[in-house]
């Protein structure tokens, strides 16, 4: 039975065409009596609460309007049950996470949580990843007073309060739902009847086990990125393109958003469990009961499993933050080894170049007019002056535009920096002269120094 219903039910979001005729699932049981379950087909067919020991209905998440702009049920499924304004306000903003508790006429308590969790897509992670989200309603009424075999050491134990038990879950996950009807096909189902926070640590083991599970793939995504990046380390000495070319940058910042998303699921889930321990710390009845003892300290227990499965999960986030920051710097010393490469080349070019340089300057020299063949020898130009008037004041003039041009990196031989010194309005040059004065400075106050030490002694 619980497997057919989860069937119906499935993991997956439904679609609009799913929506507009979504199944409602109702289950119910008595004292002294066998689990009983109806599926509805509308919220027409639902009938009001009717003081059941225990009352469940599965319904649909969101939506009081499907494709054809008809109502699909949903504000029946509200009026019908008295849900909280606050719930369906919480539902029509978008509200993600939230606990919340109100009192009701009669003595009527109601408590609701909203849950959110992203899905990463681990076969297609370019694609935009899943959402789950449901939600949680669970009222009671004080039945009677009764007393509850060993609840106490002790031959007397204290009365306690019994409950009508009304819960309604929205598109809840399939551990969830699998989990609520196996507790109640139980023969624990009563503890729910005398504390039912019980059916709120339910609700809560199985969004753990549902978000570990999601933590454990966001985590096993990132492990590939990092095994990925690494091997791109490793390859670094080659200059080939495909050692960046097909790195999916893409990918890799989408798994970290998935971290993000996963740390707030977390943290929500965090504050929720401590709402509802502090709630359930003060609905405690006297002493607390035996059912009460063990509820509290299951709720406490599932903090601490959230939190386990947070500082993985942040643990994980540190190391994407690491892959996206090595992706880059990989990036970048293959762009650095390519132009070492290319510079390489210019550096061979230009040593060949400087091999030939004097031959070719010869040539030129010999190739001008200021040189003539004659039968015997060769005569030179009387006006050959001019050709060096006019060169070495040239080179001259280019040498000092580069020595301009250069900062502290250039270093003369011989201490020849004092024929062409930098200007003063480089910075360099400032560099320079405030570290002159410095070291005046300094040595002059050694010698004051000195000279005080001297008239001390």
């Amino acid at each position: 039975m619980s497997s057919t219903a989860a069937q119906q039910l499935g993991e997956r979001q439904p679609g609009p065409s799913q929506q507009a005729q979504p199944p409602y699932h109702r289950i119910w049981r008595q004292h002294g009596e066998t689990l009983k379950r109806t599926t509805f087909t509308s919220a027409g067919q639902l009938r009001p609460w009717d003081a059941k020991d225990f009352d469940m209905i599965v319904a649909p998440l969101d939506g009081t309007r499907n494709d054809s702009g008809t109502d699909n049920g949903y504000q029946t499924l509200v009026n019908l049950y008295e849900i909280p304004d606050e719930f369906v306000w919480e539902r029509e903003q978008s509200v993600t996470h939230s606990f919340g508790r109100r009192i009701g006429d009669g003595g009527r308590m109601m408590l609701w949580m909203h849950f959110l969790v992203e899905i990463p897509r681990t076969e297609t992670p370019e694609r935009q990843p899943d959402w789950l989200k449901w939600g949680f309603l669970l009222s009671w009424r004080p039945k009677v007073q009764a007393r509850i075999p060993d609840c106490h050491a002790g031959p007397s134990p204290e009365p306690v309060t019994e409950y009508t038990i009304e819960l309604i879950v929205f598109q809840p996950p399939i551990d969830t739902f699998k989990r609520l009807f196996d507790f109640v096909r139980s023969a624990h189902w009563t503890d729910a009847t005398f504390d039912p926070y019980v059916l709120v640590d339910i609700a809560l083991v199985s969004w753990y086990h549902r978000i570990d599970r999601v933590a454990w793939t966001v985590t096993e995504l990132i492990r590939k990125d990092e095994v990925d990046i690494f091997e791109r380390a490793r390859m670094l000495p080659s200059i080939a393109d495909s050692t960046v070319t097909d790195l999916d940058l893409h990918r890799i910042h989408t798994n970290a958003k998935n971290a993000i998303f996963m740390i707030e699921a977390l943290d929500a889930a965090i504050r929720i469990v401590d709402l509802a321990l502090s709630d359930h710390e003060l609905s405690g009845q006297g002493g607390g009961g035996k059912v009460w003892q063990n509820t509290h300290l299951l709720l406490q227990h599932r903090r601490e499993l959230f939190h386990s499965t947070r500082l993985r999960t942040v643990s994980s986030q540190a190391r994407i933050k690491n892959t996206v920051d090595l992706a880059f710097h990989i990036n970048t010393a293959h762009d650095s080894r390519v132009n070492l490469a290319n510079s390489k080349s210019v550096r061979l070019i230009s040593i060949v170049g400087l091999v030939f340089l004097p031959f070719s300057t010869i040539t030129s020299i010999f190739g001008t007019q200021f040189f003539t063949s004659g039968d015997q020898h060769m005569s030179v130009n009387p006006d050959f002056w001019l050709l060096w008037l006019i060169a070495v004041p040239v080179t001259l003039l280019i040498l000092g535009v580069w020595r301009a041009g250069e900062r502290d990196t250039l270093k003369w031989p011989f201490g020849s920096a004092e024929l062409l010194p930098l200007p003063s309005w480089r910075p360099a040059a400032r560099k320079g002269a405030g570290a002159t004065s410095r070291g005046t400075a300094i040595l002059a106050d050694g010698i004051e120094l000195r000279n005080m030490e001297a008239q001390i002694v």
